[in-house]
C-alpha cells in the first residue's frame, strides 16, 4: 500500500466518523424536540384534589381552625427556604432535589400566609415511621407543628390548636394576670406566656403523636420503600445515603383511596 492509499483510507475513516457524529447529534436533537413538543390533544381528565377521607379531615380542620386557612397539598418547598441561602456553601439544587415532591395533605396557615402546622392523612399505603419522623424533624426545624390524622379517630379541636398554636387555657393565663401590673411583671408575664405556649405545643404534639402511634396499622411499619411506577420513590443524600431513603407518596398521581370528592 502506497502513501496515497493510506491517506485516502484515513480520510475515508475520518469522514465516516464525522458523518456518524453529525447523524447522532441530529437524531438526539430531533428526539429532544419531540419530547418538548406540546401534544395535539391532552389525554388528561380533571380529578378531585382530595379523597373522601381527606375531605372529611379537611372539613374538620376548617371547623377547628375557623380563623385560619387550611390549604390542600402545598409543597414543602413553597413555604421553606434554606437558612444558608446567602452563604457560598449553600447548594440550592441539593435542597431542590431533596425536597422536590414532598408535601403534606393539609397546611394550616394564618390569614396573612404564615404556616403554623401541617397534617397528613395516611392513605391505603399508609406512612412509615421514617416518613413521619423525617417530616416531623424537617418542619420542627422551621417551628412548624406536624401530625397525622385519620377521619375515623379525629382528636379534639382544642388539642390540635394547642399543638399548632400553643394556646394556653384561659384559667392559667388569668391566674397570672392577677399578680400585679408593673413593667417587670409584664415582662415576666410575657416570658411565662411564651414558655407556656412552647410547652403547650410540645405537650400537645406529643399527645397527638402517641395517639396516632396507638392507632397505626402495623402493616405501615413494614411497608417496603423504593421507586414506584406512579412516580413516587426514594431519595438519598451523598453524605448520609440511608438517611432519607423513604418512599414519598404523591396523591396527585397515586390512585384515590376511595370515591373521588365531589
Amino acid at each position: 500500500m502506497n502513501l496515497s492509499t493510506w491517506l485516502m483510507t484515513a480520510l475515508g475513516l475520518l469522514l465516516g466518523v464525522g458523518l456518524g457524529i453529525l447523524a447522532h447529534w441530529s437524531w438526539s436533537r430531533r428526539r429532544v424536540e419531540r419530547k418538548l413538543r406540546l401534544p395535539a390533544r391532552w389525554l388528561l381528565n380533571a380529578r378531585g384534589l382530595m379523597t373522601s377521607e381527606e375531605q372529611e379531615v379537611w372539613k374538620w380542620l376548617r371547623t377547628a381552625f375557623a380563623d385560619h386557612a387550611v390549604m390542600i397539598k402545598v409543597p414543602v418547598m413553597r413555604f421553606t427556604i434554606p437558612s444558608t441561602k446567602n452563604r457560598p456553601e449553600n447548594k440550592d439544587q441539593h435542597w431542590h432535589e431533596l425536597l422536590e415532591g414532598v408535601y403534606c395533605s393539609f397546611t394550616v396557615c394564618t390569614l396573612d400566609g404564615k404556616v403554623v402546622g401541617c397534617v397528613d392523612v395516611p392513605g391505603k399505603r399508609g406512612l412509615t415511621r421514617a416518613q413521619k419522623d423525617m417530616k416531623e424533624s424537617l418542619l420542627l426545624e422551621c417551628g412548624i407543628g406536624y401530625t397525622t390524622v385519620r377521619s375515623s379517630s379525629l382528636p379534639a379541636g382544642g388539642a390540635m390548636r394547642a399543638a399548632f398554636l400553643g394556646e394556653v387555657p384561659m384559667s392559667e393565663a388569668e391566674a397570672e394576670e392577677t399578680r400585679g401590673g408593673d413593667s417587670s411583671f409584664h415582662a415576666a408575664l410575657d416570658e411565662f406566656t411564651s414558655e407556656k405556649v412552647r410547652a403547650a405545643k410540645a405537650a400537645a404534639l406529643k399527645e397527638l403523636k402517641d395517639k396516632q402511634a396507638a392507632d397505626t396499622d402495623p402493616r405501615e411499619k413494614s411497608r417496603p420503600v423504593g421507586f414506584n411506577p406512579d412516580g413516587t420513590g426514594s431519595f438519598t443524600t451523598s453524605d448520609k445515603p440511608g438517611r432519607f431513603a423513604t418512599a414519598w407518596e404523591d396523591s396527585f398521581t397515586m390512585p384515590a383511596d376511595g370515591p373521588r370528592a365531589r
